[in-house]
């Protein structure tokens, strides 16, 4: 194992412990893991991409991120009425915004492409096949279904509990609006559908796998599962720890913290913890299709 495969064993091994520990004193830790995210996407991205591509990524990501987080606050479109509380901003939005796109976008990439059997070695395939080209928009659909999936177990949280955004006019999700679901599944879709077309881009012509994908086995697979369980797990001692008490939403309307902190965790459970089960499932039973 060499010193940068042992960086990010840390990081991901950090997440999981900040996550199952510190919510018990009633700490949500959402936010900390997301800004680990970011080194061990830098660092992971670099190894299996090259800086090249994980640069596009990154400023493809950081440029379709806040334009529409830019654009919703002005607008409502795509996906509300809110406004953040946090500074220093890009025009509306905090700066740490974005490298949390780029990060929790990254992972939930690589999870993933862990459930379809490493598709962003293969994307386009080999003159047109059609496995290639169903993976083409089948990874960036499944990509943003489960960055979307980590909002659904979080936003109320983030923002009816936690206030770090408002939704001005409320919502029936515990103070926020199923558009704002919608919105994040299309926002992210956009900026992994571009990386995917990139992908293929750079795939040479003649060979089905791609030259600017480097596989190196289950392991560097298994970190991002971890990373993006433990983003999940961290609900269940949250839960446990905090305390419960009623609060508004943006329209005035009030919620029970305590049901707000259990439903996030059962949608948790059984959405993010469940998905990175069944891709370590994969992992263990050594089921990808691309073996090296």
């Amino acid at each position: 194992m060499n010193a940068w495969n042992r960086v990010l064993w840390l990081l991901a091994a950090a997440a999981a412990l900040v996550g199952v520990t510190i919510p018990l004193a009633g700490t949500a830790v959402t936010l900390p893991i997301l800004l680990l995210s970011v080194p061990f996407a830098l660092i992971h991205g670099v190894r299996r991409y090259g800086w090249r591509t994980l640069l596009f990524f990154l400023i493809e990501t950081l440029v379709v991120s806040n334009f529409f987080e830019n654009l919703s606050i002005s607008t409502g479109f795509p996906f509300g009425h809110y406004h953040y509380t946090g500074h220093p901003q890009l025009i509306h939005v905090p700066i740490y915004i974005g490298p949390i796109y780029f990060g929790l976008g990254y992972i939930c990439w690589q999870v993933a492409n862990t459930l379809l059997d490493e598709a962003d070695s293969r994307l386009g395939g080999s003159s047109g096949s059609v496995a290639g080209r169903v993976e083409v928009v089948a990874l960036p659909m499944l990509a943003a279904a489960l960055m979307t999936m980590f909002d659904l177990g979080n936003d109320s949280i983030a923002s009816t509990v936690k206030r770090i955004w408002v939704w001005e006019r409320g919502g029936g999700v515990f103070g926020v609006p199923y558009t704002n679901y919608l919105g994040w599944w299309f926002v992210t879709y956009v900026f992994f559908q571009i990386f995917a077309l990139y992908l293929v881009k750079r795939q040479p012509a003649s060979t089905s796998v791609s030259a600017s994908v480097r596989t190196e086995g289950r392991g560097v697979l298994a970190q991002n599962v971890l990373f993006y369980g433990a983003l999940g797990l961290s609900s269940v001692p949250y839960f446990i720890g905090a305390s419960g008490d009623m609060v508004k939403d943006g329209a005035s309307v009030s919620w029970s913290g305590h049901a707000i902190n259990e439903t996030m965790m059962t949608i948790n459970l059984f959405g993010t913890v469940f998905a990175a089960f069944l891709a370590a499932v994969k992992l263990a039973r050594n089921d990808l299709a691309l073996r090296r």
